[in-house]
């Protein structure tokens, strides 16, 4: 599956934030523990920039764990987006289809003629 760049980008900050949360950990000394520059973890706390894998790396280690293991979490934040992004998708496909049927009285897109 590959992954849309936005998606990473909001699972990342996600990650980020619950990973804080759960550690108690502040952005000072999540800065010093990693190596990783405060400047940088801002950007990436933005959406602004992503994650080396080095940087990656680094964040699991400041944070007392593997590196499978915050990838296992930072997937499921990826799929979480996903699933958040497919009813919206879904909603707006039969929202235009309601507006074609109903207002502009046009059979909607995914039909043809009989």
């Amino acid at each position: 599956m590959r992954y849309d760049i936005d998606v990473i980008r909001k699972a990342e900050i996600e990650l980020l934030a619950q990973m804080q949360g759960a550690t108690s950990i502040t952005k000072k000394k999540l800065a010093l523990d990693s190596g990783i520059s405060r400047q940088h973890l801002g950007l990436v706390a933005k959406g602004k920039r992503n994650l080396s894998v080095k940087s990656f790396c680094d964040l699991a280690d400041a944070f007392g764990c593997t590196a499978t293991e915050l990838m296992y979490k930072l997937e499921a934040l990826m799929l979480e987006q996903i699933q958040l992004q497919t009813p919206a998708a879904a909603d707006k496909a039969k929202g235009i289809n309601y507006i074609n049927k109903t207002i502009l009285d046009k059979k909607p897109e995914n039909q043809s003629e009989d």
